[in-house]
């Protein structure tokens, strides 16, 4: 019964099936509670099969192995902050297979632990002779952008070809995304060009978005077009993508242009992100997106009173984050209102509010190195700063030296 309702997803009645081995007190038998995991899990209900598994008076190999459950508890650990208890699980299991291995890889991905994750995925080709199929491709691809650079993007991507996986949509568009946060616009468009891959709205979306990241707004007003040419429809993520390319190369009368084609021809009601451009005009109450967009225009535009209102509008929509607080000081510090400043300060430290530092990534002779801001920690510090400060002198003598026009030739 308890599998039948598993295979028919019927939540209720297999909650019932519980209640009643509970009552009776078949649910001490191994199989029996083997069953009603699988239900649980089947059902979608990970926290109760998790319970159920936690609650066990004896596990059999099946317990842990069977392949859909086990790669369930591998994830929910992993999603609660308890990886190390998901490896628990994986290294009991006597049969892997590939999704066994990629649910792992996920965890350490999801839990930030990226050099972790990178070994996984070579010790299931080498130690298990497993091959990875694309969602394990996928769960490993964000380190391309954290591991200082795209040249390991490049290495999935190279692997993804020779395996036929890139046809795989969701893999092209994860590549997409890699290469245009890493800079590498060519590269993207390489991918999104490709006969054989099947774009879908998310690709035109995403390419139309990079193009606007890096200030070639006219690139995606082109591709717009092109999209709609094709006959694709565009939505809302695709509107804000091409608005912000707009705002981004300063092409005001074209973003709205396309805003009011996409309110009146397309049927798109504004939403709060799209009427982020078109503040003054809002109907509806302003978002911190709506704030950080225009931030960030007034900051282009050199407009520091804006600026300044843009901020303290975002410190009173999100109080707890520390980044609006020091970004506002740093606007006032420009303007020598140091009272103020000072006003901020005092404020963040009774709020127990502090700005994670900035990090930076290198690779380097087959590893990772990662920097922060005035950090001390790196066994290199000594000389790493010793280094900056001939460098602080060379620039310092450069600039002196040198007109404006001479550091442009040498840029």
């Amino acid at each position: 019964m308890s599998k039948a309702y598993g295979e028919s997803r019927d939540l209720y009645a297999g909650k019932m099936i519980h209640g009643k081995t509970m009552r009776i007190g078949f649910v001490c038998c191994t199989v029996v509670a083997n069953s009603l995991m699988s239900m649980y899990s089947k059902c979608g209900e990970r926290k109760e099969c998790l319970k159920l598994f936690d609650e066990m008076p004896l596990r059999n190999v099946s317990s842990w192995n069977n392949a859909h459950l086990g790669c369930c508890l591998i994830d929910m650990y992993s999603r609660s902050n308890r990886v190390d208890i998901g490896r628990r699980v994986f290294d009991e299991m006597k049969n892997r297979n590939v999704h066994s291995w990629t649910a792992l890889i996920n965890g350490y991905m999801l839990n930030g632990k990226v050099e972790e994750a990178l070994c996984l995925l070579r010790h299931m080709q080498v130690g298990d002779g497993l091959e990875p199929n694309s969602v394990s491709l996928l769960s490993v691809l964000p380190a391309g952008r954290s591991l200082a650079g795209s040249s390991f993007g490049r290495q999935i991507h190279g692997y993804a070809i020779r395996k036929q996986l890139n046809y795989d949509v969701s893999l092209g568009n994860a590549l997409l995304d890699m290469y245009l946060k890493c800079g590498s616009l060519s590269y993207a468009r390489r991918i999104f060009d490709d006969v054989s891959f099947p774009r879908d709205a998310i690709s035109w979306s995403s390419m139309i978005s990079g193009y606007g990241l890096h200030g070639k707004g006219e690139e995606a007003i082109s591709l717009y077009y092109k999209m709609l040419r094709q006959g694709s429809k565009p939505d809302m993520i695709t509107i804000v993508g091409i608005l912000s390319a707009c705002g981004r190369s300063g092409l005001v009368n074209e973003g709205l242009h396309l805003y009011y084609a996409a309110v009146y021809e397309y049927g798109l009601e504004p939403t709060v992100e799209i009427c982020a451009y078109f503040v003054k005009k809002m109907p509806i109450e302003p978002s911190p997106s709506v704030w950080g967009a225009l931030v960030s225009a007034y900051t282009m535009h050199g407009n520091s009173e804006m600026q300044d209102l843009a901020y303290r509008s975002l410190a009173h929509l999100e109080p707890e984050n520390p980044s609006n607080y020091i970004s506002l000081s740093n606007v006032l510090s420009s303007s020598m209102r140091w009272h103020e400043v000072a006003a901020i300060r005092t404020m963040m430290k009774e709020r127990g509010l502090q700005k994670t530092p900035g990090c930076s990534w290198i690779s380097l002779n087959n590893g990772t190195h990662s920097f922060y801001a005035a950090d001390k920690v790196h066994p290199s510090t000594e000389p790493i700063y010793e280094m900056l400060q001939g460098l602080i002198l060379v620039m310092r003598e450069a600039s002196d030296s040198l007109s404006i026009d001479d550091v442009m030739c040498v840029h």
